[in-house]
């Protein structure tokens, strides 16, 4: 009896240990291993068309995201179409908007810009313009206010949009986005000093309750005597099942304008399962 009892110890103790080893929290992102990123030295020179752009696709993700959420990790590929010259609101050429048209099926975000305010940052506040759909999903009432970093490496998102769900009623959902953006080598020869990456996590929640989280990662490459490409991938990580949304568009990212065009991809993938467009021209 007694030999019987220390076997089932033992096998329980074992058990145990294996479930301990595999609840370990992951390792640190490697652009973290040698500490934080400095407020100060990691700055970037994002433009004030950039952060109205990126902006507007974490507004783009975010409908997406709900979307999930009320309908399903269901297969969907979206045109996007992109132009931002970040013009303030008091600019009267202000031009910051993004389209996404799917099945006949089209809705648009718009960005105001506050003025950029010196060792504090800049505020953009994102608007559906009317009420749109998302592949016959309606989807309306998007607004976000975004705040950027005074040394622009740092993002915070917060938002909420109606999404038509499964009973055909719309639900309120919110987000919350905080994500870091850092720049490529500082050799000149290499395609990764013309690239912004940035890295990030998004709670999602329905009704003011938390439903599902995403891991963010971008590559935006500059169109400095090549062509521009910018690729929001996000992967849920807390949810029903694995979730992709990508966002790949290529075309003009200078100092003056971010003007691209692309498409919007849902997929059914794990969050393991490579992005082949982070290895593709330009980046490669």
């Amino acid at each position: 009896m007694n030999t019987k009892l220390t076997i089932v110890a033992s096998a329980v103790m074992i058990g145990i240990s294996s479930m301990a080893n595999a609840a370990n929290p992951p390792l640190i992102n490697d652009i973290y291993s040698n500490g934080p990123q400095s407020p100060i030295v990691a700055t970037t020179d994002l433009s004030a068309a950039e952060r109205a752009a990126y902006a507007l696709y974490e507004g783009v993700m975010q409908v997406a995201e709900a979307r999930i959420h009320a309908q399903g990790c269901s297969s969907l590929t979206a045109d996007v179409s992109i132009f931002a010259n970040g013009y303030t609101t008091n600019n009267a050429s202000k031009d910051n908007s993004v389209e996404v048209v799917s099945g006949g099926s089209t809705f648009e975000l718009d960005a105001e810009l506050d003025a950029f305010v010196a060792g504090r940052g800049q505020k953009v506040v994102v608007d559906q313009v009317g009420n749109g759909n998302l592949n016959g999903t309606g989807v309306s009432l998007y607004h976000a206010d975004v705040v950027y970093n005074s040394v622009n490496n740092m993002m915070v998102s917060d938002s909420r949009v109606d999404v038509v769900g499964i009973n055909g009623r719309p639900d309120s959902y919110s987000g919350r986005v905080i994500k870091d953006f850092y720049r490529g080598a500082l050799n000149k020869s290499s395609n990764d000093y013309y690239t912004i990456f940035d890295w990030g996590l998004q709670s999602i929640s329905k009704l003011g309750y938390p439903v599902n989280k995403y891991w963010q990662r971008s590559k935006s490459r500059r169109d400095n005597g090549d062509i521009g490409r910018t690729v929001f991938v996000k992967d849920r990580l807390v949810g029903a099942n694995s979730c992709r949304i990508t966002i790949d568009t290529v075309g003009s990212n200078n100092r003056d304008y971010f003007w691209q065009n692309g498409s919007l991809k849902i997929e059914s993938v794990a969050p393991s399962a490579p992005v082949a467009a982070f290895e593709e021209h330009p980046f490669n």
